[in-house]
């Protein structure tokens, strides 16, 4: 899950590139939906809609209904078996955008589910296999019920085990995504016990709105089920290169097979830990965040800003402003960062619309009788 940072949304964080800059994709997990996301996109951009169809198709095919629908539906996203199988279609659709457009990130990063998209765009899992992890995790994390809960705080990841202490065994620091930012996931009424502490020290706290506890010991019952359901996924060798937030490295696809996706979701999403593997090579880098709203923006500001690193972050797109402009303005960032586009792609990646009647002059003329 991509959990909001607790600073204002931000949609773009800007340093000073020096030279061509290393592009990189990052992919949040849930929580980035809204009523009404891609319909602009939906409607004025072919790539975007043809990719997303494809991606309906899939999901169709196992659960009987489409993405396409509820995008257009006013009705909100509230279930995890809609919610990750709408998002991941949406993600692919818009990173096939950019493709289409020619531009092409160096590296591929997902956070938790988002992991899934990243997998699909880089070509390690086909169409078909990504859809059938989204949408067969999905159904299994929907049974699970409620059965914990999570929390944010503001510790990094050393201060966070600290705190959570002797209730190792039933709570554990689930995401990190930076030096001052992690979430806690397990048992209710032992993270009740971690967070009191932390609250009266005045450190950050917020309690997460979820319908299960991922990257956590909650999550454990779905494993042998989840295994079975994954057993026939096939990944091939990736064509753009992946870094896990899971094991903190890069992959080549072919270990993304069933048993990877239980450890997406069970273990701690390392964020935090793989931007700043990223950043470690010194060389500037703009990250482009895949999503229908910014999750992780400022988070890799926090990374950016710890490594006094020539690196800058921008949002595709922001809820409830225009699609068109705004992925638009995204793609002057990722120009003034040394990629040229295809601009004949760009300019050619609208769907027709009907030119307007010509307009009624409404005025008078008189016909004067015959004499």
């Amino acid at each position: 899950m991509g959990v909001p940072m607790r600073q204002s949304e931000t949609a773009t964080i800007t340093e000073r590139l020096e030279g061509p800059a290393r592009l990189v994709f990052v992919f949040p997990g849930q929580g980035a939906q809204w009523v009404g996301m891609g319909r602009g996109l939906m409607r004025s951009s072919r790539p975007f809609a043809e990719s997303l169809g494809r991606c309906a198709k899939a999901v169709e095919a196992e659960l009987g209904w489409s993405p396409v629908d509820r995008l257009h539906s006013d009705a909100p996203l509230t279930a995890v078996d809609e919610i990750q199988p709408t998002l991941w279609a949406f993600q692919v659709a818009l990173a096939d955008t950019w493709l289409d457009w020619g531009v092409e990130p160096d590296l591929l990063l997902g956070h938790s589910m988002g992991e899934i998209a990243a997998a699909t765009v880089s070509g390690a899992l086909g169409v078909d296999d990504a859809a059938a992890v989204v949408c067969r995790r999905g159904l299994l994390l929907r049974d699970l019920g409620t059965t914990g809960g999570m929390w944010a705080v503001g510790l990094g990841e050393e201060a966070a085990v600290e705190a959570i202490g002797g209730y190792s065994d039933r709570v554990a620091a689930g995401v990190l995504n930076s030096d001052s930012f992690t979430v806690l996931s397990g048992d209710p009424e032992a993270l009740e016990r971690v967070v009191e502490p932390l609250r009266e020290r005045g450190v950050f706290t917020r309690r997460v709105s979820v319908g299960y506890a991922s990257h956590g010991p909650q999550v454990e019952p779905i494993r042998d089920d989840l295994r079975a359901a994954l057993a026939e996924i096939g990944p091939g060798a990736a064509r753009l290169p992946m870094h896990s937030t899971v094991l903190d490295r890069p992959v080549d696809g072919t270990e993304l097979g069933g048993g990877y996706w239980m450890e997406n979701v069970r273990r701690p999403v390392r964020f935090g830990p793989a931007v700043r593997s990223i950043l470690a090579g010194g060389e500037p880098a703009l990250f482009v965040e895949i999503s229908p709203h910014p999750l992780l923006v400022s988070a890799v500001g926090d990374a950016v800003k710890a490594a006094r690193a020539p690196a800058g972050a921008v949002a595709s797109l922001v809820r409830r402003k225009p699609d068109t402009e705004t992925l638009l303005a995204a793609l002057g960032s990722v120009y003034m960062a040394g990629r040229t586009p295809d601009w004949t792609r760009v300019r050619a990646a609208g769907l027709p619309v009907p030119l307007p009647a010509e307009p009624w002059q409404r005025r008078t003329f008189w016909v004067d009788p015959a004499g």
